[in-house]
């Protein structure tokens, strides 16, 4: 796969896509149109999983972005 610093660039791309995501689903949810709803939640928590794979995927291995990055995971799974 790619290297070390390739996989760091990913990673933070992912890191600001996921931030600017979960922040306007935060933001938005309660005037979302029900229908959309449900698949914009799910397509933050894709994107955090995707991030955590690549981030448990590096040595050594960033462990406050992957406890970040699964406080947020549950923290948008746990909202109506």
């Amino acid at each position: 796969m790619n290297s070390n610093s390739e996989k760091i660039q990913i990673l933070n791309k992912m890191v600001a896509m996921i931030d600017e995501k979960a922040a306007k689903y935060k933001n938005e949810r309660k005037g979302m149109h029900p229908g959309r709803v449900y698949p914009e939640k799910k397509l933050v928590l894709d994107l955090i999983d995707d991030g955590l794979k690549l981030a448990d995927s590096l040595q050594p291995k960033p462990a406050d972005l992957i406890s970040d990055l699964k406080r947020l995971w549950k923290t948008l799974s746990e909202m109506t």
